[in-house]
């Protein structure tokens, strides 16, 4: 483990951990963990230009987009923010953003999906799928090619990317052309090998997981609902080419894992990958290890390969 990482941790462990909070105080701790992302954007990240950043609204979801061409028929990155469904936004997944478009030469919408616990489940997938639908009926004037729609997340978002390729699989007017699920929470049972190697002192801790199950999805009933929890699916077949990325110390690990082997054993195209000594969250620190930035370039050579 890297000086970086273990700085990050030493950080993260003492000053602002990721746990339980007092619902009367989730608005403060929301800026408080935009205040530790920008943080980390200084440390571990760097702004990348963009040509063209523009914030509009889809059915009363914000949304922003980000072009380097004014080229038409582009692909798209439809990207969804982690954060347990609780935390996080578009500014906080901005530098994301910014990086996707620039190495993917692409459009990229960021959707500010609606959280809890002022929004519980469905809400989120609701907003994702709108979202998705949005940029498929509206292909020709975002510049876009609808048959080369990338649905992809982190955390939560990658739930919400997993959840909208089935939500889609037979629709008549959607078709998703990849998934890119980077450390995905695709199962509700938040029971794992992995989940108990590493659930404290790695920042995402299973404290916090089963506060932000409990939190999105307060329904005993809807913890294990396909719908939120797309491992449970009984179909896999027929779904898009696959990017699943993991990463070492991450307790999310063995269910990302598993959904990608799923997601193979259904003949579907998969790519895995589990990234050495980095945690969860890493997605938004390329700068903390080669490993880190090198998730960036391997999303760029599955994306030219299968859109």
């Amino acid at each position: 483990m890297n000086w970086k990482l273990r700085f990050l941790l030493l950080f993260v462990n003492n000053v602002q951990p990721i746990r339980e909070v007092d619902i009367a105080n989730i608005e403060k701790e929301r800026k408080n963990k935009i205040l530790v992302s920008n943080l980390g954007k200084i440390l571990f990240d760097k702004k990348k230009e963009v040509k063209e950043i523009r914030d509009f609204s889809i059915e009363g979801t914000k949304a922003r987009l980000y072009r380097n061409s004014s080229a038409s028929g582009q692909k798209v990155i439809v990207y969804f923010h982690g954060g347990g469904f609780v935390f996080y936004n578009i500014e906080s997944h901005d530098y994301v953003a910014r990086r996707l478009c620039s190495m993917n030469d692409c459009t990229v919408i960021s959707v500010d999906y609606r959280l809890a616990p002022e929004h519980t489940f469905p809400a989120a997938h609701e907003d994702a799928y709108k979202a998705i639908e949005y940029v498929a009926a509206h292909a020709e004037e975002l510049g876009i090619d609808a048959a080369k729609i990338i649905v992809a997340g982190d955390s939560a978002g990658g739930n919400l990317a997993a959840c909208a390729c089935h939500h889609f699989k037979h629709h008549p007017n959607v078709k998703i052309a990849a998934q890119v699920l980077i450390y995905p929470w695709v199962d509700g049972k938040i029971s794992s090998n992995s989940i108990e190697q590493y659930k404290e002192g790695y920042l995402l801790t299973k404290q916090a997981m089963l506060w932000f199950q409990k939190t999105y999805t307060p329904k005993e009933e809807d913890k294990l609902n396909p719908e939120v929890s797309p491992i449970y699916h009984t179909d896999f077949s027929g779904l898009p080419p696959a990017f699943v990325l993991t990463a070492e110390y991450d307790p999310l690990k063995d269910e990302g894992k598993a959904y990608a082997d799923k997601l193979t054993e259904a003949g579907n195209v998969v790519l895995y990958k589990d990234y050495k000594e980095l945690v969860h969250g890493f997605f938004n620190l390329p700068n903390l290890s080669e490993e880190s930035i090198q998730a960036y370039y391997d999303i760029q050579a599955f994306l030219k390969k299968v859109v």
